[in-house]
């Protein structure tokens, strides 16, 4: 079929689409439309964990998430906390393709710019960039059947990705660990679709977390030890103790946003959740993975050394990287965008104590896809009934003539009867008829001050639930506070226990001692006999 740009593809020569199957889609209106979906066999444990859902239930997700797109802006902005319910519980696999763009609004992206991805593609890029991508190609998914054959059609999309980003931003270049992001995405959509996906979430999501010297990452490896103090003190003690700096065991898992570490189906429910709901979701999962691998006293005897602790970062538990089990633990884990922006400016100020300023100052890091959706909606603001009528096109080529000095036709005068005015009507220029004149008529409009207020009650009622939740996360740092000051008591009250207990076991050792003493009875008189005998008297009576 041909896509958005015109071209067709040829399916004859895509060797790694294996698997087709056909989803009946229903429209409200019209008769049902025939989709075929081809599944790429990256996709076959995602649709084996859906296979286990009955077919009803799937086919209403499935609506539900074609609804949804068809209305998209009034669900970001109205009923984003079911846009991330149903991102928690698992997108559609024959739909997760369009709703990841959707989400990163890398759809709108790529349909702004047109033939951009081509022209990228047809620009030279720099010899050292393309290199060492050339080298990477071959590691990416090398079991994977989209990415098995050298030179074959997933690498050359691959390569096609890498390369127009290194010219699309060349202050960042390449960097590793963009290509498995990139082979993900691959391996869900084209190309093209695939390019401004990376784009969305090397600007948004992750901004400066590829650039040269990663110190992006490396602030992020600050903010993400001091959570995990709150989240699992035990970890946090013994990577202290142990010296294990976070950069050493997180970058690849931040980077990579998971795509080398868990399983497939576990991958995928990640990334859904993280193009929803931002960087914090990295946090989360990085949090949980750690506290079901150091977290306990127990987990903790086979990680006596530095060495043995970083083979068991290595090796993660099976149990804690399984869909359901992690899946539930992140979403229950209280890590949220505002502590993360605290704990980013507290970090950021040590870092320029210690360090100074940073080299590379990428954009502002927005959390999710509701912040892209308001962000958007601040550079471009929809016209409305609130707007001026001199934005249109007829008044602003008359103002353009009154300010150049030609002089503007004087307004007619009112007349004094009510009744209308006999001849043609006489309408500004460019003006549709049926839109009110500006000099006819100078009361307000009404939609605007609806439109005003209905705007400073949101904001009152988002200033109202950020409040609410300082609120909240300040008690539950007092809560945290008062846990940690009453374990310190504890273990205070069970140390002088201790030494309590071993003075008494002195005591009683003296005691026996004595007793023994008496018992034996006085030694044999020897020479000076009575002076013996009274110093053993004497003794016996001081014990």
């Amino acid at each position: 079929s041909p896509t958005s740009n015109g071209q067709n593809w040829d399916l004859s020569s895509v060797s790694h689409l294996s698997l087709g199957r056909w989803v009946a889609c229903f429209n409200s209106t019209s008769s049902p439309c025939f989709i075929l979906l081809l599944l790429t066999p990256s996709m076959l444990s995602s649709s084996c964990r859906e296979s286990s859902i009955p077919v009803d239930v799937a086919r209403q997700r499935e609506l539900k998430w074609l609804e949804m797109f068809s209305n998209w802006d009034k669900w970001l902005s109205r009923r984003f906390q079911k846009v991330k319910l149903r991102c928690r519980k698992g997108i559609p696999s024959s739909l997760r393709a369009k709703a990841w763009q959707y989400l990163s609004n890398s759809k709108e992206l790529l349909e702004q710019n047109p033939g951009k991805f081509e022209e990228l593609e047809r620009a030279p890029g720099d010899p050292k960039w393309l290199d060492v991508i050339e080298k990477d190609l071959h590691r990416q998914f090398p079991f994977h059947e989209m990415f098995a054959a050298r030179g074959g059609h997933g690498q050359q999309d691959l390569y096609r990705i890498l390369k127009a980003y290194t010219i699309y931003r060349p202050d960042e270049g390449y960097c590793q660990a963009q290509a498995p992001v990139a082979a993900v995405l691959l391996m869900h959509m084209p190309a093209e679709q695939a390019f401004w996906c990376l784009v969305q979430i090397c600007d948004k999501y992750l901004p400066g977390y590829y650039s040269a010297g990663l110190e992006a990452i490396q602030l992020d490896g600050e903010i993400f030890f001091a959570l995990l103090r709150r989240a699992s003190p035990l970890a946090h003690r013994h990577l202290r103790r142990q010296r294990i700096d976070p950069v050493l065991y997180m970058t690849e898992w931040f980077m990579c946003i998971f795509a080398r570490t868990l399983p497939w189906a576990s991958v995928l429910r990640v990334w859904d959740m993280f193009f929803c709901e931002g960087v914090k979701i990295i946090f989360r999962v990085a949090l949980v993975l750690l506290r079901h691998t150091l977290g306990s006293v127990e987990k903790l005897r086979s990680c006596q050394g530095m060495y043995e602790t970083m083979e068991q970062l290595r090796n993660l538990p099976q149990q804690c990287m399984q869909e359901d089990f992690l899946v539930h633990e992140v979403t229950n884990l209280p890590v949220t965008e505002a502590l993360i922006e605290r704990e980013n400016t507290a970090q950021l100020k040590k870092w320029r104590e210690t360090r100074g300023e940073l080299q590379y100052r990428p954009s502002r890091r927005l959390h999710g896809s509701r912040a892209i959706h308001e962000e958007r909606r601040r550079q471009q603001p929809p016209l409305g009934p609130s707007s001026s009528l001199l934005s249109l096109p007829g008044l602003k080529s008359r103002g353009s003539r009154a300010a150049g000095g030609a002089p503007s036709p004087p307004l007619p005068a009112r007349r004094a009867s009510a009744g209308p005015a006999p001849g043609p009507v006489v309408t500004a220029e460019g003006l549709h008829p049926s839109l009110p004149s500006p000099t006819g008529n100078s009361t307000p409009l009404g939609p605007a001050k609806e439109t005003r207020k209905q705007e400073k009650e949101r904001q009152k009622q988002e200033k109202e639930r950020e409040k609410e939740r300082q609120k909240q996360e300040k008690e539950r740092e007092k809560q945290e506070k008062e846990r940690q000051k009453w374990e310190k008591e504890q273990e205070k009250e069970q140390q002088r226990q201790e030494k309590e207990r071993q003075k008494q076991e002195k005591k009683a050792q003296g005691r026996k001692l004595s007793l023994r003493r008496k018992a034996d009875g006085p030694p044999a008189p020897q020479d000076g006999g009575d002076r013996s005998s009274s110093s053993e008297a004497r003794q016996d009576a001081y014990f």
